[in-house]
């Protein structure tokens, strides 16, 4: 059995064609998706990066720190 992979994601809702949506971003991998909601878009996101796995195997290396991603908001 393969080893559970698992990636930080990054969420923020944005407008799209005059409707809000929600994207998920995947920080190790910078892969993005979006959705109508929160799990639709982790959802897609998923299958997007396990397709860019199948395709790029030796990407999973990427996924292996566990350390904390920290993400701040900045004001200029």
């Amino acid at each position: 059995m393969e080893k559970e992979i698992s990636f930080s994601a990054v969420l923020h809702e944005e407008e799209l064609d005059g409707n809000n949506v929600f994207v998920a971003d995947c920080v190790e991998l910078g892969v993005s998706d979006f959705g109508n909601s929160v799990d639709e878009s982790l959802d897609n996101l998923k299958r997007g990066i396990s397709l860019l796995l199948e395709e790029a195997p030796e990407k999973k290396v990427l996924l292996r720190k566990k350390e904390p991603i920290l993400i701040t908001r900045v004001v200029l």
